[in-house]
């Protein structure tokens, strides 16, 4: 049975695609589109994108024009989806959010209008995150407290919006967020002893904030300190796998054999080859007993009567230098007039204090408060280093330094460093991409691998002239629909996968430990 291919975008934002115009394949010219990660051994994903060229000839897609069925509807965060159908499954392709609409000027030109649309990272970059010290958590517990954070538009969590009659009738056509139905954890291996104390960005223009701190640098530095992979996937949703999913999978997924109607290939590449790991962690210190961490000075914080009012401060050290703090309270509140009850919301390295006032008919202007706690001190950077000697030697030295702001624990470093330093020392020939081609509605050539494999699937690729034979996983994948949508061509983003697979227990296989495996990081 052929491909049928659905490209749609939901310009009333309920979720189900079906709505007039919400259709638009047959206006499609060309559908491009890219989901993942882009480099081998990347750890954090690129965000998605999606490109539409739609016909226009009607200018429903000009916003300007006020006689469009779609005048008061082409703006961003309307969701965007591309689904195809083989007869037997329905597989989603692409999931996001309509970012921008241009379309083409001069009523005697191409008549069209391109759509750009983006998939959830933006809202991670969009985010500052005032997560709550983590204590004693997995990778992937803190993973989610820093995804709780980010708001994301009601049409991916079909959540409550105040005063929105599309999205306030709460129980019926909407629900409180959960987002566990769009996220898919790994358990992660790695505990910490504590995060998001010392997430501060330094550095910056003159007009940003030097002391922030994302919510998607929040995820990379946790995954970075696992040595896993995240990423949003076709559907729109959170993955995080911990640093053993590329070690136990060895069953493939498809085998390609001078198939491919490109490869990027290269041996012995800079970024590719390190024979020298050093891996940064940073230590740190905690008071035994409460200091300041914020103080009120030369200001004041006025609440209107009746009213409540937060602030957020952040902690800081004598040295005017961003610090963490524990076990938070607010005290020596003192008032020019009025008074307000006064709470405090404790978070990593900042606090979001409360102020509310009872009084209906007296404003509260505060003029003293200091928020005390037990400072959390980065006491700077200590390194692990992993070399292969026999490696500079033939190939020179060939550096990687890695900062991860969450490990403080040397030996853990070090356990990294002796990871990336196994992987990386030997030079060896790597696939980077591969493109398949087929035709999009009918088949033939690959078309089945090309609509069944994505980010996870471990591929064996066999080319000839290069005399190249490796086991990949896929980790991006970007797809063109062309030609009025007949003509397809997708191309795979791959990681190798490790030389030598790690000794796994009761898999014959992989039982013989020091027989052609190793234990595993």
């Amino acid at each position: 049975m052929a491909t049928q291919w659905t490209v749609a975008i939901d310009w009333e934002r309920n979720g189900n695609y079906t709505d007039t115009y919400d259709d638009v394949t047959d206006r499609t010219i060309l559908t491009q589109w890219f989901v993942g990660m882009r480099q081998p051994y990347q750890l954090t994903a690129d965000n998605s994108v999606l490109r539409l060229v739609l016909r226009n000839n009607d200018r429903l897609f000009s916003a300007e024009y006020a006689s469009s069925p779609l005048n008061d509807k082409l703006v961003p965060l309307r969701p965007v989806r591309i689904q195809s159908n083989d007869g037997t499954d329905t597989r989603t392709h692409f999931t996001g959010w309509l970012e921008t609409i241009i379309p083409s000027v001069n009523r005697n030109g191409e008549r069209i209008a391109t759509v750009v649309a983006t998939g959830a990272m933006q809202f991670l970059k969009a985010t500052e995150t005032k997560i709550e010290l983590q204590e004693d958590q997995r990778s992937d517990q803190i993973i989610d407290t820093l995804i709780q954070e980010v708001i994301f538009p009601p049409a991916l969590s079909d959540s409550w919006v105040l005063g929105d009659p599309n999205f306030s009738k709460l129980g019926l056509s909407t629900y409180l967020t959960d987002l566990t139905t769009y996220s898919d954890y790994e358990e992660g291996l790695l505990t910490l002893e504590m995060a998001g104390d010392n997430w501060v960005r330094q550095g910056g223009y003159s007009d940003q904030s030097k002391d922030t701190f994302d919510v998607y640098r929040g995820i990379r530095d946790i995954t970075a300190a696992e040595r896993g992979k995240f990423f949003f996937d076709r559907e729109g949703k959170a993955v995080f796998w911990n640093r053993h999913h590329i070690l136990d999978k060895d069953d493939i997924d498809a085998s390609l054999n001078d198939v491919m109607t490109d490869m990027k290939y290269t041996f012995a590449s800079l970024d590719q080859t390190k024979n020298e790991i050093i891996v940064t962690c940073h230590p740190r210190s905690i008071d035994d007993g409460p200091t300041t961490l914020w103080e009120l000075k030369n200001a004041v914080i006025r609440v209107a009567p009746g009213e409540t009012r937060e602030v957020y401060v952040k902690y800081k050290d004598e040295k005017d230098k961003r610090i963490g703090g524990k076990d938070v309270t607010v005290e020596d509140v003192e008032y020019l007039q009025g008074s307000c009850t006064v709470e405090v919301e404790a978070k990593a390295n900042g606090a979001n204090l409360v102020f509310k006032n009872e009084s209906e008919d007296t404003e509260a202007v505060v003029e003293k408060c200091l928020v005390k706690g037990r400072k959390i001190v980065d006491e700077g950077q200590m390194d692990a280093r992993a070399i292969d000697q026999t490696s500079i030697t033939y190939y020179g030295r060939r550096t990687m330094n890695i900062n991860l702001p969450s490990i403080d624990d040397l030996d853990q470093a070090q356990y990294i460093a002796d990871f990336e330093r196994n992987r990386r020392k030997t030079p060896f020939g790597l696939a980077q991409t591969i493109t398949l081609q087929s035709h999009a509605e009918n088949g033939g050539a690959r078309h089945a691998d090309q609509l069944a494999q994505t980010i996870g699937s471990l591929v064996q690729l066999r080319e000839t002239q290069t005399d190249h034979d490796g086991t990949y996983f896929i980790i991006g994948e970007a797809h063109e629909l062309a030609r009025g949508g007949k003509h397809w061509t997708t191309t795979w983003y791959l990681e190798p996968q490790v030389e030598t697979l790690p000794w796994k227990l009761d898999d014959a296989s992989r039982g013989q430990l020091g027989m052609g495996t190793y234990l595993a990081y």
